[in-house]
Protein backbone atom coordinates (compact mmCIF):
# COMPACT_ATOMS: atom_id res chain seq x y z
CA UNK A 1 0.00 0.00 0.00
CA UNK A 2 1.34 3.19 -0.91
CA UNK A 3 1.97 5.73 2.00
CA UNK A 4 -0.42 8.36 2.29
CA UNK A 5 1.85 11.26 2.85
CA UNK A 6 3.50 10.26 -0.23
CA UNK A 7 0.52 10.00 -1.93
CA UNK A 8 -1.04 12.81 -1.06
CA UNK A 9 1.54 15.32 -1.96
CA UNK A 10 0.99 14.69 -5.79
CA UNK A 11 4.80 13.69 -6.08
CA UNK A 12 4.65 13.50 -9.85
CA UNK A 13 3.03 17.00 -10.07
CA UNK A 14 5.13 18.21 -7.47
CA UNK A 15 8.89 17.44 -9.33
CA UNK A 16 7.45 18.62 -12.47
CA UNK A 17 6.36 21.80 -10.77
CA UNK A 18 10.21 22.49 -9.72
CA UNK A 19 11.59 20.89 -12.71
CA UNK A 20 9.94 24.46 -14.54
CA UNK A 21 11.95 26.38 -11.99
CA UNK A 22 14.85 24.78 -12.57
CA UNK A 23 14.46 25.28 -16.77
CA UNK A 24 13.43 28.61 -15.44
CA UNK A 25 16.53 29.18 -14.19
CA UNK A 26 18.55 27.68 -17.16
CA UNK A 27 17.09 29.74 -19.68
CA UNK A 28 17.89 32.52 -17.72
CA UNK A 29 21.30 32.21 -17.51
CA UNK A 30 21.90 31.30 -13.78
CA UNK A 31 25.67 29.57 -13.66
CA UNK A 32 25.33 25.92 -11.94
CA UNK A 33 25.55 26.51 -8.57
CA UNK A 34 23.45 24.73 -5.37
CA UNK A 35 21.17 27.53 -5.99
CA UNK A 36 19.96 24.79 -8.03
CA UNK A 37 18.95 22.13 -5.98
CA UNK A 38 17.80 25.23 -3.83
CA UNK A 39 15.23 26.06 -6.44
CA UNK A 40 13.76 22.36 -6.94
CA UNK A 41 13.65 21.48 -3.31
CA UNK A 42 11.60 25.00 -2.53
CA UNK A 43 9.19 24.65 -5.41
CA UNK A 44 8.64 20.99 -4.96
CA UNK A 45 8.00 22.03 -1.35
CA UNK A 46 5.38 24.74 -1.77
CA UNK A 47 3.84 22.67 -4.91
CA UNK A 48 3.54 19.49 -2.70
CA UNK A 49 2.24 21.67 0.50
CA UNK A 50 -0.52 23.11 -2.17
CA UNK A 51 -1.69 19.69 -2.77
CA UNK A 52 -2.27 18.37 0.45
CA UNK A 53 -3.93 21.81 1.97
CA UNK A 54 -6.27 21.82 -1.06
CA UNK A 55 -7.23 18.02 -0.51
CA UNK A 56 -8.11 19.72 3.30
CA UNK A 57 -10.36 21.99 1.74
CA UNK A 58 -11.94 19.86 -0.97
CA UNK A 59 -12.78 16.55 1.46
CA UNK A 60 -15.97 16.55 1.16
CA UNK A 61 -15.95 16.84 -3.05
CA UNK A 62 -12.90 14.02 -2.92
CA UNK A 63 -15.91 11.96 -1.04
CA UNK A 64 -17.75 12.01 -4.26
CA UNK A 65 -15.32 12.38 -6.91
CA UNK A 66 -12.13 10.75 -5.56
CA UNK A 67 -13.08 8.37 -2.26
CA UNK A 68 -9.85 6.62 -2.65
CA UNK A 69 -7.72 9.64 -1.78
CA UNK A 70 -5.90 9.92 1.35
CA UNK A 71 -8.18 11.96 3.12
CA UNK A 72 -11.62 10.89 2.10
CA UNK A 73 -10.52 7.44 2.48
CA UNK A 74 -9.50 8.07 6.32
CA UNK A 75 -5.53 6.89 5.55
CA UNK A 76 -4.87 10.88 6.98
CA UNK A 77 -6.96 12.21 9.62
CA UNK A 78 -7.60 16.14 8.33
CA UNK A 79 -5.92 17.95 10.97
CA UNK A 80 -2.93 15.70 10.63
CA UNK A 81 -3.06 17.30 6.69
CA UNK A 82 -3.57 20.65 7.81
CA UNK A 83 -0.43 19.95 9.84
CA UNK A 84 1.85 18.39 7.56
CA UNK A 85 0.57 21.42 4.80
CA UNK A 86 1.60 23.99 7.03
CA UNK A 87 5.09 22.17 7.98
CA UNK A 88 5.63 22.22 4.03
CA UNK A 89 4.77 25.23 3.45
CA UNK A 90 7.21 26.95 6.30
CA UNK A 91 10.08 24.74 5.08
CA UNK A 92 9.53 25.82 1.39
CA UNK A 93 9.22 29.70 2.34
CA UNK A 94 12.10 29.45 4.82
CA UNK A 95 14.23 27.91 1.92
CA UNK A 96 13.49 29.93 -0.51
CA UNK A 97 15.14 32.78 1.69
CA UNK A 98 18.16 31.45 0.78
CA UNK A 99 17.78 32.27 -3.17
CA UNK A 100 16.94 36.03 -2.81
CA UNK A 101 14.52 38.48 -1.68
CA UNK A 102 12.45 38.54 -4.96
CA UNK A 103 12.04 34.48 -4.33
CA UNK A 104 10.73 34.70 -1.08
CA UNK A 105 8.24 37.36 -1.78
CA UNK A 106 6.84 34.79 -4.57
CA UNK A 107 7.38 31.99 -2.03
CA UNK A 108 5.14 34.13 0.22
CA UNK A 109 2.61 35.33 -2.44
CA UNK A 110 1.81 32.02 -3.95
CA UNK A 111 1.80 30.32 -0.63
CA UNK A 112 -1.17 32.80 0.46
CA UNK A 113 -2.70 32.58 -2.55
CA UNK A 114 -3.00 29.06 -2.34
CA UNK A 115 -4.40 28.93 0.72
CA UNK A 116 -6.88 31.35 -0.74
CA UNK A 117 -7.43 29.49 -3.92
CA UNK A 118 -8.28 26.43 -1.88
CA UNK A 119 -10.90 27.56 1.11
CA UNK A 120 -12.78 30.28 -1.10
CA UNK A 121 -11.94 30.75 -4.90
CA UNK A 122 -11.50 27.11 -6.15
CA UNK A 123 -15.46 27.15 -6.30
CA UNK A 124 -16.27 30.17 -7.71
CA UNK A 125 -16.75 30.38 -11.86
CA UNK A 126 -13.38 30.29 -13.61
CA UNK A 127 -11.20 31.83 -11.26
CA UNK A 128 -10.17 28.90 -9.53
CA UNK A 129 -8.78 27.45 -12.85
CA UNK A 130 -7.28 30.95 -13.69
CA UNK A 131 -5.42 30.67 -10.32
CA UNK A 132 -4.38 27.02 -10.68
CA UNK A 133 -2.57 27.86 -14.38
CA UNK A 134 -1.01 30.73 -12.63
CA UNK A 135 0.61 28.55 -10.13
CA UNK A 136 2.01 26.29 -13.32
CA UNK A 137 2.91 29.29 -15.18
CA UNK A 138 5.01 31.05 -12.04
CA UNK A 139 7.41 27.85 -11.67
CA UNK A 140 9.14 29.53 -15.12
CA UNK A 141 9.06 32.37 -13.27
CA UNK A 142 10.56 31.58 -9.90
CA UNK A 143 13.74 30.37 -11.44
CA UNK A 144 14.28 33.56 -13.84
CA UNK A 145 13.88 35.84 -10.62
CA UNK A 146 17.23 34.72 -9.76
CA UNK A 147 19.14 36.36 -12.67
CA UNK A 148 16.21 38.79 -13.75
CA UNK A 149 16.75 37.95 -17.30
CA UNK A 150 13.64 36.65 -18.74
CA UNK A 151 13.99 35.69 -22.41
CA UNK A 152 11.83 33.78 -23.62
CA UNK A 153 10.53 32.57 -20.24
CA UNK A 154 7.05 35.11 -20.94
CA UNK A 155 6.09 33.09 -23.90
CA UNK A 156 6.89 29.76 -21.59
CA UNK A 157 5.03 30.96 -18.65
CA UNK A 158 2.11 31.60 -20.69
CA UNK A 159 2.14 28.41 -22.90
CA UNK A 160 2.05 27.07 -19.30
CA UNK A 161 -0.73 28.96 -18.26
CA UNK A 162 -3.02 28.38 -21.53
CA UNK A 163 -2.34 24.83 -21.45
CA UNK A 164 -3.19 24.47 -18.17
CA UNK A 165 -6.03 25.89 -18.38
CA UNK A 166 -7.78 23.52 -20.89
CA UNK A 167 -6.67 20.82 -18.43
CA UNK A 168 -8.22 22.51 -15.75
CA UNK A 169 -11.61 23.11 -17.82
CA UNK A 170 -11.23 19.27 -18.92
CA UNK A 171 -11.05 18.41 -15.13
CA UNK A 172 -14.02 20.38 -14.12
CA UNK A 173 -16.10 18.35 -16.77
CA UNK A 174 -14.73 15.24 -15.45
CA UNK A 175 -15.77 15.93 -11.91
CA UNK A 176 -19.30 17.48 -12.75
CA UNK A 177 -21.42 14.86 -10.84
CA UNK A 178 -19.56 16.05 -7.40
CA UNK A 179 -19.53 19.19 -8.43
CA UNK A 180 -23.21 19.56 -8.79
CA UNK A 181 -24.23 17.76 -5.70
CA UNK A 182 -22.64 20.44 -3.93
CA UNK A 183 -24.05 23.01 -5.53
CA UNK A 184 -20.57 24.34 -7.43
CA UNK A 185 -20.78 27.44 -9.99
CA UNK A 186 -17.91 25.43 -12.15
CA UNK A 187 -17.58 26.95 -15.98
CA UNK A 188 -19.01 23.41 -16.95
CA UNK A 189 -21.80 23.50 -14.96
CA UNK A 190 -23.07 27.24 -15.94
CA UNK A 191 -22.15 26.91 -19.64
CA UNK A 192 -22.77 22.65 -20.41
CA UNK A 193 -20.40 20.30 -20.63
CA UNK A 194 -19.83 20.93 -24.58
CA UNK A 195 -19.30 24.71 -24.23
CA UNK A 196 -16.29 23.86 -21.47
CA UNK A 197 -15.06 21.72 -24.14
CA UNK A 198 -14.57 23.94 -26.54
CA UNK A 199 -13.40 26.68 -24.60
CA UNK A 200 -10.64 24.05 -23.27
CA UNK A 201 -9.72 23.51 -26.93
CA UNK A 202 -9.29 27.32 -27.57
CA UNK A 203 -6.87 27.84 -24.92
CA UNK A 204 -4.52 24.91 -25.48
CA UNK A 205 -4.84 25.51 -29.63
CA UNK A 206 -3.54 29.16 -28.01
CA UNK A 207 -0.70 27.41 -26.26
CA UNK A 208 0.24 25.29 -29.74
CA UNK A 209 0.18 28.11 -31.79
CA UNK A 210 3.23 30.45 -29.37
CA UNK A 211 4.95 26.41 -28.81
CA UNK A 212 7.32 27.80 -32.28
CA UNK A 213 8.09 31.43 -30.76
CA UNK A 214 11.45 30.11 -28.34
CA UNK A 215 12.80 28.56 -31.48
CA UNK A 216 12.40 31.03 -34.03
CA UNK A 217 13.19 33.63 -31.39
CA UNK A 218 16.41 31.79 -31.25
CA UNK A 219 16.79 30.93 -27.48
CA UNK A 220 16.26 27.13 -27.87
CA UNK A 221 17.35 24.76 -30.58
CA UNK A 222 15.61 22.19 -33.34
CA UNK A 223 15.53 19.82 -30.73
CA UNK A 224 13.20 21.95 -28.79
CA UNK A 225 11.27 22.25 -32.40
CA UNK A 226 10.92 18.85 -32.74
CA UNK A 227 10.12 17.32 -29.39
CA UNK A 228 7.32 20.32 -28.82
CA UNK A 229 5.82 18.91 -31.86
CA UNK A 230 5.03 15.70 -30.73
CA UNK A 231 4.01 17.54 -27.42
CA UNK A 232 1.60 19.76 -29.94
CA UNK A 233 0.40 16.52 -32.06
CA UNK A 234 -0.66 15.16 -28.66
CA UNK A 235 -2.21 18.03 -27.65
CA UNK A 236 -4.68 18.30 -31.04
CA UNK A 237 -5.85 14.70 -30.41
CA UNK A 238 -6.55 15.08 -26.93
CA UNK A 239 -9.62 17.43 -28.90
CA UNK A 240 -10.98 13.78 -29.96
CA UNK A 241 -11.37 12.03 -26.47
CA UNK A 242 -13.47 12.08 -23.78
CA UNK A 243 -12.71 14.53 -21.17
CA UNK A 244 -11.15 11.44 -18.61
CA UNK A 245 -8.42 10.86 -21.46
CA UNK A 246 -8.26 14.63 -22.40
CA UNK A 247 -6.97 15.56 -19.05
CA UNK A 248 -3.84 12.05 -19.11
CA UNK A 249 -3.07 12.73 -22.49
CA UNK A 250 -2.26 16.73 -21.85
CA UNK A 251 -0.72 16.04 -19.11
CA UNK A 252 1.47 13.62 -21.14
CA UNK A 253 2.47 16.48 -23.95
CA UNK A 254 3.06 19.24 -20.73
CA UNK A 255 5.42 16.76 -19.85
CA UNK A 256 7.06 16.48 -23.30
CA UNK A 257 7.22 20.70 -23.54
CA UNK A 258 9.29 20.54 -19.91
CA UNK A 259 11.71 17.70 -21.86
CA UNK A 260 11.79 19.49 -24.92
CA UNK A 261 12.76 23.26 -22.79
CA UNK A 262 15.37 21.15 -21.50
CA UNK A 263 16.57 19.57 -23.89
CA UNK A 264 16.74 22.84 -26.44
CA UNK A 265 19.15 24.56 -24.19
Amino acid sequence: MKNPYFEIIRPITSFLAALGAVIGAIISGLPFSIFYFLIFFVLFLLSSAGMVINDYYDIEIDKINAPQRPLPSGRIKREDAFIFGLFLFTLGILLSAFLNIYCFLLAIFNSLLEFLYAKHFKKGFLFGNILVSYFTASTFLFGAFLTFDFKIIWVLSLMAFLANMGREIYKGIEDMRGDKRLKLETLPIISGKKSAKEIAQGFIALAVVLSPLPYLSGFLNSLYLRIVSISNILFLYSFSQPPVKTKFITKVAMCLVLLACLLGI
